[in-house]
């Protein structure tokens, strides 16, 4: 489970992300970081309504939070970041989406030196 006081949850802190931030994209998850102002780190979840009804969407968000909440001593925690659901990510299983998460943080280059 993720702290609460790294939980990114206010939508202007969303809005800050989305528009001064850096995108790395995979291929049905993209991530959108940016280096941290104050610590601690900060992670959102973003599932579009395109994806599916609020069951589907809500399972998703679940999926990616449990998968980040497993690498997160591997991720730099100089960064917040925000994870976004793509098309197709509700055919796949958990282990598929944390794969693809891991992917998308190396791609970016956000792995700490010790975890190589």
């Amino acid at each position: 489970m993720i702290k609460r006081e790294n939980r990114l949850k206010k939508n202007k802190h969303f809005n800050y992300i989305y528009k001064h931030g850096s995108v790395c994209r995979e291929d049905f998850i993209s991530l959108v970081y940016i280096k941290a102002k104050i610590k601690p780190f900060k992670v959102g979840f973003s599932v579009n309504n395109k994806i599916g009804k609020s069951v589907v969407r809500n399972k998703i968000k679940r999926r990616m939070r449990e998968a980040f909440a497993q690498m997160v001593n591997m991720v730099d925690k100089r960064y917040n970041y925000i994870f976004v659901a793509k098309e197709g990510i509700s055919e796949k299983d958990f282990f598929e989406i944390k794969n693809k998460m891991i992917d998308v943080v190396k791609r970016a280059g956000l792995i700490n030196a010790e975890n190589n």
